[in-house]
C-alpha cells in the first residue's frame, strides 16, 4: 500500500511493550514495511508510468509520430482492400516479405509488418487512399521502449527477477501498509489536530494507500504470470496436475509464440492464451484451388489465396474483425487470422476476453483448417487471461471506459505514493542517526503464526522468499554484529 510511513511516535518503536514484553507488532510492521519500500518505489514507479505509456500506445504512437500512424478520414469514404493495400507496400519495397497485416478502424493506418532483411520494419498504409505513410523499425516506437522497461528494464532476465522481486515484496508492503493505516490512525488524527509538521502529507500517503493498495495487489498479482521465475515456476505445477495455463499440451513447444512475436510489429511479448495455441498446417498435396478463381500468388508451383480472401474466410467462421493476420511461413503454413486483444486495432476481444479466436485458414484452398479460442482455453488460462486483460485496463466490455479510468486512477496513486513516502522519510530523518528507520524487529521467533504466514508467502513468492531470508541472515550475522552497522540501520 503505502511506500514509507512515518506516522508514529518514537515511543512505539520498542520492541517489546515495557509492561507487558509483547512484541510490538506496530514497530515491526512499521520497520519492515519501511525497508520493503527501499525496494519497492522506484521498481512500482517505474512500471506506473511504463504501463501507463503502454496502456495509451495507441495515442502516443501516433502523436510522437504524426501523419504516419493515423490519417485524415475522406467524407463516406470506405477502406480499400487489403490485398490492394499490400500492392502498394510490395510497390515501395520489393525485397521485403510481409509477415503480418494488422487491419484497423476510423483514422488508423493499416500495418504490415515487414522483414528488412534480418530487422522487422513496419510499413503503414493509408487505407482509404493506399498511400504508404511511413516506414518505422519497432524501436522507433515509444511504446516499445515502454513495454521492454516494465518488462524486464532493459536488462534481460536479470531485469525480469528485479522486477519479480519488486512485485513479490510489493505484495508485503500492502499488508503491512494496512496495518499501519487502522493502527497508526489515532496518531494521524492527533497529528493533524495539532497541525504537526507533515501532517497533512501523512495523511494524503496513508488514505490514498488504503484505496490504493486494493489496485496495487492486484496489479501484482496478474502481473507476476508474465514473470519469467514465477510464471514457469506457477506453469510447471499446474502442468504436473495434467492442467495448465494454455489448455491442452501445457509446457508444450509447438505453439504460436514465436511466429507471433516474430510477426506482430512490435516488442511486446505474444498474448497469454492464443499464443500458446497450437501450430497447424496447410495441406500443399492436395487438389487445391477447386472453384478458386481469386487466387493471387504462386508458392511451390501452387496457387495461393489472396489476403482478402483468408480474411473472409475468417469472418465467416464469426470471429470479429478487424484482425491480425500472418501471413504463411513456407508452403506448409496458414494465413493465421487472430481476433484478439493483443492486437489493439479496435477488435471487440480488446475488453471482452471471450471473444477472442484463432482461425488457421489453408493457404491453397482456402478452408478452415482449425478454429482456437476462450472455449478452448484451460479454466487457468481463462483466469490469467481475464487477469491480464483488467490489468492492461482492456476489461469490462461495453464499460471498459471505467476499467480504463480505475487503471489509469491507481496508477497515479502508485506514483503519489512513491513520491510523499520518500518526502515522510527525508522529513523524519532530520536529527535522526544513520537511515532513520524505525526502531523494531520482526519477532519471528516468538509467533509461531507469523512463521507460518511468511512460510506461505515464500512458497506462494519464491523470490520473496529467498529475499528474506538473506536479510533475515545478514540482520543476525552481520549487522547486529557490527556497532557502526547496527546504528545506520537502526537495529536493536
Amino acid at each position: 500500500m503505502s511506500p514509507i510511513n512515518d506516522s508514529v511516535d518514537v515511543q512505539d518503536e520498542s520492541v517489546h511493550n515495557p509492561r507487558t514484553n509483547k512484541p510490538n507488532w506496530f514497530a515491526a510492521f512499521w520497520r519492515w514495511h519501511f525497508y520493503g519500500s527501499v525496494i519497492v518505489i522506484p521498481i512500482l514507479f517505474i512500471l506506473a508510468v511504463t504501463g501507463l505509456t503502454y496502456m495509451y500506445r495507441a495515442q502516443v504512437d501516433a502523436m510522437t509520430h504524426p501523419g504516419v500512424l493515423t490519417v485524415a478520414v475522406p467524407v463516406d469514404a470506405e477502406r480499400i482492400a487489403l490485398s490492394d493495400q499490400e500492392s502498394s507496400v510490395h510497390e515501395a519495397f520489393p525485397e521485403r516479405a510481409i509477415l503480418s497485416v494488422t487491419d484497423q478502424l476510423g483514422d488508423r493506418a493499416t500495418v504490415f509488418a515487414t522483414l528488412d532483411g534480418e530487422e522487422s520494419r513496419n510499413v503503414y498504409v493509408n487505407p482509404y487512399t493506399g498511400e504508404v505513410t511511413g516506414d518505422l523499425a519497432e524501436g522507433d516506437l515509444l511504446s516499445n521502449l515502454a513495454v521492454n522497461i516494465h518488462g524486464t528494464l532493459l536488462l534481460g532476465e536479470f531485469g525480469d527477477g528485479v522486477i519479480e522481486l519488486g512485485a513479490s515484496w510489493a505484495i508485503v508492503l500492502a499488508i503491512t501498509g494496512y496495518y499501519i493505516f487502522f493502527a497508526g490512525r489515532k496518531i494521524r488524527l492527533r497529528q493533524l489536530k495539532e497541525k504537526a509538521a507533515g501532517a497533512q502529507t501523512k495523511r494524503v500517503h496513508a488514505w490514498v494507500g488504503v484505496i490504493a493498495g486494493v489496485g496495487i495487489l492486484f496489479l501484482v498479482v496478474s502481473g507476476l504470470p508474465w514473470t519469467n521465475f514465477w510464471g514457469t515456476y506457477a506453469g510447471n505445477i499446474a502442468a504436473s496436475n495434467n492442467d495448465g495455463f494454455w489448455g491442452a499440451d501445457p509446457g508444450g513447444t509447438s505453439n504460436l509464440e514465436a511466429a507471433i512475436e516474430k510477426a506482430n510489429g512490435s516488442q511486446a511479448p505474444a498474448g497469454w492464451s492464443i499464443a500458446e495455441a497450437p501450430v497447424e498446417e496447410s495441406d500443399s498435396h492436395a487438389s487445391h484451388n477447386h472453384g478458386n478463381a481469386d487466387a493471387s500468388s504462386s508458392e511451390g508451383g501452387l496457387s495461393t489465396i489472396s489476403i482478402d480472401d483468408a480474411v473472409a474466410t475468417a469472418a465467416s467462421t464469426g470471429a470479429q474483425g478487424p484482425y491480425f493476420v500472418i501471413y504463411p511461413d513456407g508452403e506448409e503454413g496458414t494465413f493465421t487470422a487472430f481476433a484478439w486483444q493483443w492486437s489493439n486495432n479496435g477488435n471487440p476481444a480488446e475488453h471482452n476476453v471471450s471473444l477472442e479466436k484463432t482461425v488457421y485458414v489453408d493457404q491453397y484452398s482456402g478452408e478452415v483448417v482449425a478454429e482456437y479460442g476462450y472455449a478452448n482455453y484451460s479454466l487457468l488460462s481463462k483466469v490469467v487471461a481475464e487477469g491480464i486483460a483488467g490489468h492492461e485496463g482492456r476489461s469490462w466490455g461495453e464499460w471498459n471506459w471505467l476499467n480504463q479510468i480505475v487503471t489509469v486512477a491507481f496508477c497515479l496513486g502508485v506514483i503519489v505514493l512513491c513520491v510523499t513516502g520518500p518526502i515522510l522519510w527525508w522529513r523524519r530523518r532530520k536529527g535522526l542517526q544513520g537511515l532513520g528507520a524505525p526502531r523494531g524487529k520482526l519477532p519471528v521467533y516468538s509467533s509461531w503464526g507469523l512463521v507460518v504466514v511468511l512460510v506461505a508467502l515464500g512458497i506462494f513468492l519464491p523470490l520473496f522468499g529467498l529475499s528474506l531470508l538473506v536479510v533475515l541472515l545478514l540482520d543476525l550475522l552481520v549487522i547486529r554484529r557490527i556497532p557502526a552497522l547496527k546504528r545506520m540501520f537502526g537495529s536493536i
